[in-house]
């Protein structure tokens, strides 16, 4: 009874994952394209997408927001989904740690370098 709101938060999160492993489903990497804010989803053969809002750090203004600018279409890099997410850069980067942001680049700015590949 004497836990935080964040302890509360990551205690129904684990055991909604407890619950599912015993019913036989499987979890898949959360893809930034798919996954709803703040609810999980059945995707594919009993496997589970977490929610953008079960990542630690991001709350549900932020995962919301996630979503709003996913309909706008893809991100061109981490300054872009910065700026259209409203999210910090200590998110981006934990995100970016997670490999939530695949290959995005960092800036939109093309380098000299990028041509010579």
């Amino acid at each position: 009874n004497d836990l935080s709101k964040k302890e509360q938060d990551i205690l129904k999160d684990m055991k909604i994952v407890q619950e599912m492993y015993a019913r036989g489903f499987d979890f898949e990497p959360i893809d930034i394209y798919k996954a709803k804010a703040r609810l999980f989803q059945i995707v594919g053969d009993k496997k589970l997408m977490p929610a953008l809002s079960t990542i630690d750090g991001l709350g549900d203004k932020a995962a919301d927001a996630i979503v709003e600018a996913v309909a706008d279409g893809p991100f061109l890099s981490r300054d872009d989904f910065k700026s259209r997410c409203k999210v910090s850069s200590t998110v981006v980067d934990l995100m970016a740690d997670l490999g939530l942001l695949g290959d995005l680049p960092i800036s939109n700015q093309i380098s000299l370098m990028d041509f010579l590949k």
